[in-house]
C-alpha cells in the first residue's frame, strides 16, 4: 500500500481509532529503535492522558481555538 492510499484509509477512521493507530505506530518505532525506552513515569502519564481523552474528561481545544491563540501572540 502506498503512503497516499494509507492516508486515505486513515482518514476513514474515527478519532479514537486514529489515536490508537498513532500509538501503534509509535510502539513500532520504539521497537525498531531498540535502545529507546520510555520511563515508567512517561508510560503512566501517556496512559493517563489517553484515558482522560477517551472518557471525555480531558480539556481539548478546536483547531480554531489553537490557531487564534497562536496568532494572538
Amino acid at each position: 500500500m502506498t503512503a497516499a492510499a494509507l492516508k486515505k484509509e486513515v482518514q476513514k477512521l474515527s478519532v479514537t481509532e486514529r489515536i490508537l493507530f498513532v500509538q501503534y505506530i509509535l510502539d513500532t518505532l520504539r521497537e525498531d529503535a531498540g535502545e529507546f525506552e520510555l520511563s515508567e513515569e512517561w508510560k503512566e502519564e501517556l496512559d493517563r492522558r489517553s484515558a482522560s481523552y477517551l472518557d471525555g474528561t480531558a480539556k481539548t481545544y478546536s483547531w480554531q481555538e489553537v490557531k487564534a491563540s497562536i496568532l494572538s501572540k
